[in-house]
């Protein structure tokens, strides 16, 4: 009896310290990956294009990215890249 007692207070506390579940049955206040918009900060400057294959020759797509800003990206990222620059931000 006292083991399942300690068991029970654990699980009801470990549900509450980790989102548990909300009154509608779901997780509390814990938005999907899908729709959250945590940004990136950039810890460097850098420029990559990227390429559609190992010939180097079609791009499609290019990211920048400053120091203290998000990242700026266009086109698609493939592992056929470029690095034009990379600096450490001061």
């Amino acid at each position: 009896m006292k083991t399942f007692v300690i068991a029970g207070a654990l699980a009801a506390g470990l549900l509450s310290g980790c989102g548990g579940v909300g009154e509608n049955g779901l997780e509390a206040d814990s938005p999907s990956l899908a729709t959250r918009e945590d940004r990136l900060l950039c810890l460097s400057d850098f420029a990559v294009r990227y390429y559609s294959d190992a010939t180097y020759t079609t791009q499609v797509g290019y990211e920048t990215c400053w120091c203290g800003g998000t990242p700026q990206r266009e086109g698609i990222r493939t592992s056929y890249r470029q690095v034009l620059w990379d600096n450490p931000c001061p």
